[in-house]
């Protein structure tokens, strides 16, 4: 009772800012290619993930949003095959029907099969490599921004830590990348209440968004949402339990924050 002053209006702000923006998401646009790049036809946009199922827990927001642009083309490169439980080639083949359920084609997912990035939090996995790796694909491809995990991983896991950690250095380091510039975009870490405050975490989200100028935030609507639920549905081997608690509660499941690294 003594948190009902706070926790009320904060749950009605929330629902309305969230209703808002699913209703004009035009109001939190804001290009994400560099300036030099604006031109293009078609842009190209590359998200880098560490195991299969992190485009759907944590980016389908961002993946629901893209597939409705035409003039964007969409690719996933996954470091790893998921193999920690031994189901890797099982859940290769899985990702590819969630990316094509996200509105990817198959031949823009791109799976890492290399031994020295293996699906363990007790392995670290070698920076240098990481952005050698995601550098090859950016060049090839002509990539014009980057989508990744942040310096925290969203979930802390090594893995994750060790994507972000790649592809800022080669964002830092790249000499290709000196004449061909890319925006790299990291998605922001929240705290654990947050995390798993579904909604009511939109007007949090929309006060640190507002407060960068260089910021980005995506809002998955009903539709949007239950496009990350069934391509989440497509890993069923990792559709435990807990899994399904975290697609009805985690606030990214409905909400993306990013902020520009370079």
């Amino acid at each position: 009772m003594i948190l009902a002053p706070i926790l009320v209006p904060l749950l009605l702000a929330s629902v309305a800012a969230y209703i808002v923006l699913c209703w004009r998401p035009q109001l939190m646009e804001r290009s994400m290619v560099p300036q030099e790049k604006r031109s293009k036809p078609q842009n190209h946009v590359l998200f880098v993930t560490a195991h299969p199922d992190d485009e759907c827990m944590f980016f389908a927001p961002t993946f629901a949003k893209l597939a409705k642009q035409r003039n964007v083309a969409v690719s996933l490169l996954c470091l790893s095959k998921g193999d920690h439980d031994g189901q890797g080639e099982l859940r290769k083949k899985e990702l590819v029907k969630a990316a094509v359920s996200l509105g990817l084609t198959p031949d823009s997912v791109i799976i890492v099969d290399d031994p020295n990035l293996p699906d363990d939090p007790r392995k670290a996995w070698n920076i240098a490599l990481v952005a050698k790796t995601v550098e090859a694909v950016v060049t090839a491809g002509d990539v014009d921004t980057v989508f990744t995990f942040d310096k925290q991983g969203v979930s802390g896991h090594p893995n994750h830590i060790a994507a972000y950690m790649g592809v800022k250095h080669m964002a830092v380091t790249s000499q290709r990348l000196k004449f061909h510039p890319v925006n790299v975009y990291v998605l922001e870490s929240v705290g654990l209440v947050r995390k798993y405050s579904s909604i009511i975490d939109t007007v949090f989200s929309l006060g640190s968004v507002l407060a960068a100028g260089d910021s980005l935030m995506f809002v998955a609507d009903v539709q949007a949402y239950s496009m990350g639920v069934q391509a989440m549905a497509l890993h069923e081997s990792q559709m435990m339990w807990f899994r399904k608690l975290y697609l009805a509660f985690s606030r990214y499941m409905f909400i993306n924050t990013y902020s520009k690294i370079n």
